[in-house]
């Protein structure tokens, strides 16, 4: 099997460790639940600088930099 990961909207789903890919249904639920917890690390950091307009696209990737560091 290739080891390369698949991709799943904008997330990358790791290969389990009987180097099988996840069913589409579980990927889809990780992929959920990344995107949520990037989320709540983005209003976190939006809400520590007040707010200001602006950085949105800053705090979301410094947000995906942190859960996707909390992976590995």
């Amino acid at each position: 099997m290739s080891q390369e990961q698949p991709l799943y909207g904008e997330l990358v789903i790791p290969f389990n460790a009987e180097n099988k890919t996840r069913t589409h249904e579980e990927a889809m639920s990780k992929a959920k639940e990344m995107q949520a917890r990037i989320e709540q690390a983005a209003y976190h950091l939006a809400k520590e600088r007040g707010f200001v307009p602006g950085h949105e696209l800053e705090d979301w990737l410094k947000a995906e930099m942190q859960v996707l560091r909390t992976l590995k």
